[in-house]
């Protein structure tokens, strides 16, 4: 007979993706702090085309690492009614890579970015538009959550006055909407495939 796995093991065996993308934003940080890695500009107008996604899993100092770590981690727990492992993964990836280059296209006073904050809010979009079909009082409360908490940023900048004394660095809040923007984009064509294709429900 074969041994059940520990609760480490199942955990780590379930939510390998998850772990994965901790990983690399640690790893990222490291050699953030000897290559600057965030999105420049200039350097992005100059070719440096990757920018544009490795400025989203780069942060400023440990506490702007950390503190979205946590709120990652939170996204996950929030979509996982919506989300399996490789799906929440492959949406981050795609809500940062958008908002990357939605940053670049509509920003353009936007020279220097890092941060992995407004793919997270794309993220929670999308997944706020997953729910609609089978939750949508879940799905329409999310999303009015993220438009009430963008809305006090944006007009309260007080508000985030402390959180940027704490990273280091303004709390891009037009990124964040622009983030928003890209979790539409993603959310509208992840309804698109579900038309296409049976939806994958996550393991119970």
């Amino acid at each position: 007979m074969v041994k059940s796995k520990s609760f480490l093991g199942r955990l780590c065996y379930h939510h390998w993706p998850t772990a994965l993308v901790f990983l690399c934003l640690l790893i990222l940080h490291y050699f953030h702090a000897l290559y600057d890695l965030s999105y420049l500009r200039d350097q992005v107008a100059g070719g440096q085309w990757w920018r544009l996604l490795s400025g989203q899993f780069v942060h400023n100092n440990s506490s702007h690492l950390f503190s979205n770590m946590a709120a990652l981690l939170l996204c996950r727990f929030l979509l996982a009614i919506v989300y399996t492992e490789r799906d929440f993964t492959l949406s981050l990836l795609n809500c940062a890579f958008i908002t990357g280059v939605l940053i670049h296209f509509l920003l353009p006073s936007y020279e220097y970015y890092l941060g992995v904050s407004a793919a997270l809010y794309g993220l929670l979009i999308a997944g706020a538009l997953a729910m609609w079909p089978r939750r949508p009082y879940a799905g329409a409360s999310l999303f009015v959550l993220i438009i009430a908490k963008l809305s006090l940023d944006y007009f309260v900048p007080d508000s985030v006055a402390a959180v940027s004394e704490r990273i280091g660095v303004r709390v891009a809040v037009e990124a964040h909407f622009v983030g928003v923007f890209a979790g539409v984009l993603v959310g509208a064509g992840q309804y698109a495939l579900s038309l296409i294709r049976p939806a994958t429900l996550p393991p119970k």
